[in-house]
């Protein structure tokens, strides 16, 4: 993986609560990046992280702690969430709480435990600190869709009254509220993404692998046309950043949408 996609990993899942992180200069030792003071492992081509989760001693010092958090994400961008939810609930508590609290909550989700995940992120969303609280309501929509069990119509009614009270400084994130309320577009979300100034290669795949979740979401479990859904993934998929932490769920969706249709 290369160093600055692991940089852009710290600056979207730590840097939210980088109050609490000592900033260093980043150091290469072999195949490991050591950055803001997070130990990042590498996640293998074949998919496989090279887990150091079982050898690692338990978190007696910060250094420790961080070290196993980085862990957790390597486990989660290489699809081993139990080992990395055994890590979560280990730093729960600790003086990385908060930094540890959206990619637990992501976690939550990609074990299938929904109504943990809605906890989380309400508690998310109800953060002073709009970068972490405007990506909640992100999660907040795409969960009341996934976990519905009623009418569409009921849904498009919840869905109406959840929007009315968000709204998101980004651009494209406020064209994922628009749709999630029944007022935007599909297109008007990536038209977002296409017209952001000064944004770099990394925030751009970024940003669009955050599009592509939800808006697959929406397509999926509020407008309920797997076609488009499928189409929208695997459309995207070269062009997902490899250090999100969406970009496991829409493979995982995708090859469940695409098992479907045999």
């Amino acid at each position: 993986m290369k160093k600055s996609f692991l940089l852009h990993q710290i600056r979207k899942y730590i840097g939210l609560f980088k109050e609490n992180i000592p900033c260093v200069r980043p150091a290469i030792f072999g195949s490991i990046i050591i950055a803001t003071s997070y130990l990042i492992l590498p996640v293998m081509a074949n998919g496989a992280s090279a887990s150091i989760t079982q050898k690692l001693s338990p978190p007696a010092t910060h250094q420790t702690r961080v070290a196993l958090f980085n862990q957790a994400i390597a486990d989660d961008l290489s699809g081993h969430n139990q080992a990395a939810r055994k890590v979560y609930d280990e730093l729960t508590g600790s003086d990385i709480s908060a930094d540890i609290a959206v990619p637990s909550a992501i976690n939550l989700v990609a074990l299938g435990k929904f109504d943990a995940a809605e906890k989380a992120f309400d508690g998310l969303a109800a953060i002073a600190d709009a970068r972490v609280s405007d990506y909640a309501h992100l999660w907040q929509l795409w969960l009341s869709a996934r976990t519905h069990a009623g009418k569409p119509a009921s849904l498009k009614k919840e869905l109406a009254m959840l929007t009315s009270g968000m709204d998101a400084s980004s651009p494209s994130q406020q064209a994922l509220i628009r749709l999630y309320s029944g007022k935007g577009s599909t297109e008007a979300v990536f038209a977002a993404i296409a017209a952001m100034p000064g944004t770099d290669e990394l925030q751009r795949r970024d940003a669009l692998t955050e599009a592509t979740f939800f808006t697959g979401g929406y397509l999926q479990y509020v407008a309920r046309n797997n076609k488009a859904a499928l189409g929208l993934y695997e459309r995207e998929q070269n062009q997902l950043n490899s250090t999100s932490l969406e970009r496991p769920l829409i493979i995982k969706a995708a090859a469940s949408l695409q098992a479907a249709k045999h």
